[in-house]
């Protein structure tokens, strides 16, 4: 059971962590999932689900056996996130990189950003990786090649 103290201490430490306590702070915070878009699940983006049905049939027909059509579906729009996410990251990198006017700010910038993008990356890989446990758990083995940019998240 929780004692009177640390019941009031958390309560006093909830009142504390409200967010942003400003106008400007809150719609900037209200905004932040949207910046690259990567908040929003791909599966419900209409611009991508031939590229998911067409990645999902090839999963499919991967994995031998009975049909595995959700899970090669989660498989596919984890995949398509990842590379969505690689392709942003490596054009903002570019982007600073390639410009010979780059600052010492901009590299730092570019950081910031390129670690806000590393957590969506994590949630992607998480989520094949679950897809395809899920395949292979069900008596379905699919031939999968680990690349080396896959072995540092």
């Amino acid at each position: 059971m929780t004692s009177n103290r640390k019941r009031t201490s958390n309560r006093n430490n909830a009142q504390k962590s409200t967010g942003p306590q400003s106008k400007l702070g809150r719609q900037k915070s209200s905004r932040n999932a949207l910046r690259y878009g990567l908040a929003v699940a791909i599966g419900s983006d209409p611009a991508f689900s031939h590229d998911i049905e067409t990645l999902a049939i090839a999963v499919e027909h991967a994995a031998t056996g009975q049909a595995v059509g959700e899970f090669a579906r989660q498989v596919a729009e984890a995949e398509l996130d990842i590379l969505r996410i690689r392709k942003i990251k490596a054009s903002q990198f570019v982007s600073v990189v390639d410009n010979p006017d780059s600052r010492f700010e901009a590299y730092v910038e570019l950081n910031k950003n390129l670690a806000k993008l590393e957590r969506y990356e994590r949630r992607a890989l998480s989520r094949r990786k679950r897809a395809l446990r899920a395949i292979n758990s069900c008596g379905r083995t699919i031939a999968t090649k680990k690349t080396a940019s896959d072995n540092h998240a």
